[in-house]
């Protein structure tokens, strides 16, 4: 008896289909891609979430870090988070900070959503410090030397003098709610910066993270106009 191939099969007196149809094999593709197109974004935000929670993490580990030196050394806040080498353009660099008996290790001074990885080329000397390619962790820090040790930095940030009803310095303005160390990496990850030079070409409003003066981490909208009031009153 002569056995039929499956291919040759018929079904009432038809051959029976061996495989999709052009048309079908476009359905099945757009359909996956219907799919991905729901699914992709999802799987972003909960990407971005376990970074922000890294991140959280990593600020209230140097906010503990710097009440630990400023128990050891008089109340005095680091002058760097960490060694910013020669070229900090200020007093105290080529010298440990946090890193040694207060945060050991570097990547709790990284944000996974840093693309530079620590080694940001922007607002060199008064938040981040070195020159550009040095290491300048990801935390924008406010207690640096610029407010330690210049008279406009100083004025900056303690200054008691009232000039029309509002108190000039920011820890006395702010008390407990100055940012000390901040991260604005959520914000330039999807405002286009994933490369090593800044790219900031898409308007977005996520909120980045704060540690404040007393030593919480929340968040908050990146100042767009100055670090004086809108980090503290922006609500949107």
């Amino acid at each position: 008896m002569k056995t039929v191939p499956k291919a040759e099969r018929t079904t009432g007196g038809q051959h029976a289909r061996a495989g999709f149809t052009l048309i079908e094999l476009l359905v099945v593709v757009a359909t996956i891609a219907i799919l991905a197109s729901l699914l992709l974004p999802a799987a972003g935000r909960v990407k971005e979430k376990g970074r922000r929670m890294h991140c959280t993490n990593n600020l209230r580990q140097i906010g503990l870090g710097i009440q630990m030196y400023r128990d050891d050394h008089n109340d005095r806040p680091p002058l760097y988070l960490v060694n910013p080498g020669r070229n900090s353009g200020y007093a105290g660099g080529n010298t440990n900070y946090l890193e040694i008996r207060y945060v050991p290790g570097t990547n709790s001074f990284i944000c996974l959503s840093d693309r530079t990885r620590g080694r940001i080329s922007i607002d060199l000397g008064w938040e981040y410090y070195g020159v550009v390619g040095d290491f300048t962790t990801s935390y924008a820090y406010h207690l640096g030397a610029w407010q330690q040790l210049t008279p406009e930095g100083r004025e900056w940030l303690t200054s008691t003098k009232v000039v029309g009803g509002v108190v000039q310095g920011q820890i006395p303005r702010w008390g407990p709610r100055f940012i000390v160390a901040a991260c604005p990496w959520h914000r330039h990850l999807f405002a286009g910066w994933t490369g090593k030079k800044a790219n900031l070409s898409k308007p977005t409003n996520i909120r980045d993270l704060a540690l404040r003066y007393d030593g919480s981490v929340d968040s908050f909208f990146w100042p767009m106009q100055n670090w004086e009031e809108e980090p503290y009153t922006r609500t949107r």
